[in-house]
């Protein structure tokens, strides 16, 4: 199986075409990228991974070929490893990963000097460099001659200083009322590097009943979402937790389950962004394309800038920084980022919950009711990626006759069709060959479902070549 290879990392499937080799001459060319922007001086990179099965055998992989310093962190979240580069005052790092895909998957994401995702240009350059070695032998050329300096084993170090950092967010009056609040809260990590959460819950004396805590055992699909969560919803009622959180594999995303329900992950930002806004001196938000209405008139109620990047953690990582916004994030990918962190952040997100509960002294339900109503749904298809330009012509054609305005980000690959509150989003997913993702918003239910009906049909219809 070809590998998945975007701006957001590189993902395949355990040996059926990621491998070892795979692995080293990708290490060796992001390496080559680090050496040509920085001269004369000692690189120095920090290694991180998930939970999955082949961790350590491409780790293993990837330092056999770095002649450079190290830093391993062991098992750590991508935040967490994101931090890990600031923290070390490192020049970048690998994140072992597949994130939200199932555990026969792996990947790499490769990091800039501050921690968050290469950005595009060197990612492109990366993909560029890998593809002219791929035919080196891997045992027997001057890859593997390479001599690694030191390696610096730092896991404590990292969960300590990855927890002082999460807990930083918080003032000593928020923390005590959290520590007040006598909260009763339910994690699923699934196996995952999200387990650091109870740790650091637990430092705010959150009760934390915890679920799939052992590293590597996967007992629910990867990915957080209402399929693999909801059975959640009756656990937290039985037991009278105030609600429960699930992480993917990486936990740079949670998802929040009432006894009720699992929360969108645009409300989840909206009720963020309403808590930062308003106290914000710099009213500035910036979401993806993707993002529900919701958080757009959350902004509006603050008079805020709301402003929309295409897809990609990174897009949004950068035109935070660039405005000098406090809040932003994905919520499209269930995905709040507060500076001074680069990256979706689970736990954080969790924490920052936390806050705004015990400030409110409010249930998320509670919390929820107050927010405007939006209907907000996903999809995916599966397309032949051969297709995928003419299905969007056809997309355009479709919708422009329907008088829908119409966006789309041709760098990044989006499209939008948007009708008053209504719209409907297409794109060609980076983490999933031949997979086009679907997103429909209203605020109105009915017309949501339908819009998603007629989206679905209508791919459908022009895959088939028509």
């Amino acid at each position: 199986m070809p590998l998945v290879e975007s701006f957001s990392g590189v993902r395949g499937i355990y040996d059926n075409g990621l491998n070892e080799k795979v692995a080293a001459r990708y290490a060796y060319s992001y390496l080559s990228i680090l050496k040509n922007k920085i001269k004369g001086k000692k690189i120095k990179i920090v290694i991180g991974t998930d939970t999955r099965p082949s961790k350590d055998i491409l780790k293993n992989a990837i330092l056999e070929v770095l002649d450079c310093d190290i830093i391993d962190v062991g098992i750590a979240s991508t935040p967490m490893t994101e931090f890990g580069v600031r923290h070390f005052k490192a020049d970048g790092g690998i994140i072992i990963t597949a994130s939200h895909n199932e555990p026969y998957w792996n990947g790499f994401k490769f990091l800039d000097k501050d921690g968050a995702v290469l950005r595009l240009k060197d990612m492109e350059k990366v993909i560029e460099n890998y593809n002219k070695i791929k035919t080196l032998d891997y045992k027997n050329n001057e890859i593997n001659k390479l001599i690694i300096k030191k390696i610096y084993k730092k896991y404590n170090e990292i969960n300590n200083g990855y927890t002082n950092h999460i807990l930083s967010f918080l003032s000593n009056e928020e923390k005590d009322k959290i520590k007040n609040a006598k909260l009763k809260i339910i994690i699923d990590p699934n196996g995952g590097t999200g387990i650091i959460a109870k740790k650091i819950l637990e430092k705010l004396n959150v009760i934390v009943h915890g679920i799939n805590m052992e590293y590597g055992i996967f007992n629910r699909v990867v990915e957080p979402n209402e399929d693999s969560l909801i059975y959640l919803a009756n656990i937290v009622r039985d037991k009278k937790y105030d609600f429960a959180a699930g992480f993917d594999c990486d936990a740079d995303r949670v998802e929040i389950v009432t006894e009720k329900e699992l929360i969108s992950g645009n409300y989840i930002l909206a009720l963020i962004a309403d808590e930062i806004l308003k106290n914000a001196k710099n009213k500035v938000i910036v979401v993806n394309d993707a993002t529900s209405s919701v958080v757009k008139e959350v902004a509006e109620k603050y008079n805020a800038k709301y402003v929309e990047t295409g897809v990609g953690e990174i897009n949004v990582v950068d035109k935070i920084y660039e405005l000098n916004a406090p809040v932003g994030g994905e919520g499209s990918s269930s995905g709040t980022i507060i500076p001074p962190s680069r990256c979706r952040d689970g736990i954080l997100t969790l924490v920052y919950l936390l806050k705004i509960i015990s400030n409110e002294k409010k249930s998320i339900n509670e919390l929820i009711k107050k927010l405007p109503e939006y209907y907000n749904i996903k999809s995916k298809m599966n397309i032949n990626a051969k297709n995928h330009e003419k299905i969007k012509k056809k997309l355009k054609d479709y919708y422009k006759k329907k008088n829908f305005k119409l966006k789309e980000s041709k760098e990044f690959g989006s499209l939008k069709a948007i009708k008053g509150k209504n719209f409907v989003w297409f794109r060609a997913s980076k983490t999933e060959a031949d997979v086009l993702r679907i997103i429909t918003d209203s605020n109105n239910k009915k017309e949501s479902g339908q819009l998603m009906e007629d989206a679905l049909q209508t791919v459908k219809f022009f895959n088939r070549g028509r």
